[in-house]
């Protein structure tokens, strides 16, 4: 007894040993964000003294805020001189105990696009250079720069040492790269995740042309070039027997006249040029332009120049109509009467020949104000397409002047908030950003709210793709493949078999999917994919799910192996017994016997379980009935002992004298 309760004695003394715990353990931080780290305190009973430092010795750069057992360390705003090993001391004075514990804290910038040099200035057969500029960016060495023309990778840089990182690609255009898109993509291959940003410039390619006359005479003639212009008239075009015309344009297309003379007299040839290729970029524009108001009536103009002349198509990419609006040869518009918030959105504009395609985007928003006598709240309530950023203004007016909080709906209909002022800046964008958003302006007279719906639409995720259950799959188990993906607007998830016995689409369905084969047999192996797709993109996954079959013969066994995954399953239905009775006494033999179920055999002591439903072998053991009789009364004088505790909030050992 004497052993038992030196124990209960000491289980409080081991719990309030004094320790710090630093938080978040692993900080990263962007560049101007805030960052806190939080310091921790327990096992002292009186205030501790905390002390903040660095392994170098070098200034923090932050403040310190201390409340009883917690010492905070604020950096506002975080910048690359934070970059440390931060180490927290703290002494509890009423112990003359001291501890510590340190973090690393890490930074990164990625503030900006990539930006993109002479796409313009393009001539077809001679080397250029184009220039990526990734400004600001930290760590450069942690920046991977590609460059794409359409979906292909012509070039990929990495491990720059500069924070503003550039990456140069030598290339020589042709003709059939003008209006062509180059893409600058910039990923920085952070610790906690991946931050892509890039660029897309369309590339014009200049190209030149010579038209050559040849005249004879005596004495020799000499050469005038004129061009006939669209109202008929002839304005010079050069002088000499050949004429160079460099960066032709489609105004360079149309007839031309050489004209030899001399005193003899004059002759005349004539030859028509055209100049063809893809459509030049869309020009888009709203008129009138500015502020658009629920009542207002606005025309979306859409025009571009091709040879030959091509389709100029437009729609409404997002809000309540989504299809082709208006189409015509070089231009069109559509005049939209009495604007309502259902015709906010995203409109585009594309223009088409047998050269290729360009096309241009315009956002509309459509405002829907409210009024009180003495303020006005504005609600903005047109959809729009987020790609990285997006700013939510709320505009309210009134004696005194009211402030602004907005709040955000969650999945569960709880708000939370998102920020105060004016105006909400929302930095990269993701799914979780979308949603209903609530303005409320509020004063001493009261207060107003406004709400908004945020629809952050574009290219789908990647879909996850996994097996229910994981493991190994051997002939005759059941499957599940399961296929999610997260996009908006919410695309078609479509399964199929890419190899083995199908070959074909086996489910599809909105956002998720899955499929469960029963009986498994070798001819369910092969790869198996899952596609994903909506109007702004597709992306795809790829899982290959191997079914292993097993061949035996009398004298050998042999295992084909189609796949490689492993299925376990932890020990279950484990059981005790003990014969002949649970109460026993002393110098009487009795046995303990026990099993479970797993894969593989689980074993343990005294006995060990059998893997397939097989029941270990008994054995006997002679438990003295002192022994016996002192572990009951034990836990019996533990159990008080414990409930007296919990209600008293104390941990005290009772004396008998």
């Amino acid at each position: 007894m004497t052993t038992f309760a030196l124990w209960i004695v000491l289980l409080p003394t081991a719990a309030l040993k004094f320790v710090v715990n630093l938080t978040p353990k692993d900080p990263m931080a962007r560049v101007g964000d805030s960052l806190v780290l939080t310091c921790n305190a327990s096992g002292c009973a009186e205030a501790v003294t905390f002390t903040w430092g660095t392994l170098l010795d070098q200034p923090l750069y932050g403040k310190t805020e201390t409340n009883g057992p917690v010492s905070l360390q604020i950096f506002n705003p975080v910048g690359v001189r934070h970059i440390n090993k931060v180490v927290c001391k703290a002494t509890c004075r009423t112990k003359g105990e001291k501890a510590q514990t340190s973090t690393e804290v890490k930074v990164y910038a990625f503030p900006k696009d990539p930006t993109i040099s002479r796409t313009d200035l393009l001539t077809e057969g001679q080397e250029s250079n184009l220039t990526c500029t990734v400004p600001d960016v930290y760590p450069a060495d942690r920046l991977i720069i590609e460059w794409l023309l359409g979906d292909v990778l012509l070039k990929q840089d990495e491990h720059l040492e500069v924070q503003t990182a550039t990456s140069v690609f030598e290339y020589r255009p042709t003709a059939q790269n003008n209006g062509q898109n180059v893409t600058c993509r910039a990923t920085l291959d952070i610790e906690i995740d991946q931050r892509t940003r890039e660029t897309v410039a369309s590339m014009t390619v200049q190209c030149n042309f010579t038209l050559t006359c040849r005249a004879e005479g005596n004495p020799e003639p000499s050469v005038l070039w004129r061009r006939l212009d669209q109202d008929g008239h002839s304005v010079v075009a050069g002088k000499g027997a050949t004429v160079l015309v460099e960066e032709a344009t489609w105004s360079h297309g149309g007839e031309y006249e050489c004209m030899a003379h001399n005193v003899i007299g004059n002759r005349t040839a004539h030859m028509t040029v055209n100049v063809q290729g893809p459509p030049e970029k869309p020009v888009l524009y709203l008129s009138p332009s500015g502020e658009l108001k629920a009542g207002d009536s606005v025309t979306i103009i859409c025009q571009s120049e091709s040879g030959p002349q091509g389709r100029v198509a437009l729609r409404q990419v997002t809000g309540s109509q989504g299809a082709e609006l208006q189409s015509n040869q070089g231009h069109t518009s559509i005049t939209v009467q009495s604007l309502t918030a259902r015709d906010s959105g995203l409109y585009e504009c594309q223009a088409t020949n047998p050269y290729g395609k360009q096309t241009s985007s315009i956002n509309v928003t459509v405002r829907d104000e409210l009024y009180t006598e003495n303020q006005r709240t504005s609600e903005i309530v047109a959809s729009m397409t987020v790609q990285y950023s997006f700013t939510l203004t709320c505009r309210a007016e009134g004696n005194p002047e009211p402030s602004v909080l907005w709040r955000r709906l969650d999945q569960d209909g709880h708000s939370v908030v998102a920020g105060e002022g004016a105006t909400l800046l929302v930095e990269e964008a993701t799914w979780s950003h979308g949603g209903e958003y609530e303005c409320m302006a509020h004063n001493v007279i009261g207060n107003r709210t406004a709400h908004m719906t945020v629809n952050v639409q574009g290219p789908p995720e990647k879909p996850v793709l996994y097996l229910s259950p994981s493991g190994e799959l051997k002939a005759g188990d059941s499957v599940t493949i399961i296929c999610q993906s997260e996009s908006g607007p919410q695309g078609c998830v479509a399964l199929r078999q890419v190899t083995g016995s199908q070959g074909a689409e086996l489910q599809s369905n909105q956002g998720h999917t899955s499929i469960t084969v029963q009986s498994l047999t070798a001819r369910d192996s092969g790869l198996y994919e899952c596609q994903a797709t909506n109007p702004y993109g597709k992306q795809t996954s790829s899982i290959n799910v191997t079914v292993r079959d097993e061949l035996y013969t009398e004298n050998q066994r042999t295992s084909k192996i189609v796949a490689s995954m492993t299925v376990q399953s932890p020990p279950t239905n484990l059981s005790v017994e003990v014969f002949p009775s649970a109460e026993f006494e002393e110098g009487q033999n009795v046995t303990i016997w026990s099993q479970a179920v797993g894969i593989p055999a689980p074993s343990g002591h005294p006995d060990e379980a059998a893997g397939r439903d097989k029941s270990a072998s008994p054995k006997t053991v002679i438990i003295p009935a002192v022994c016996s009789v002192s572990i009951v009364t034990a836990a019996t004088i533990m159990i008080q002992f414990l409930r007296r505790a919990s209600k008293t909030s104390s941990y005290e050992l009772a004396r008998t004298v």
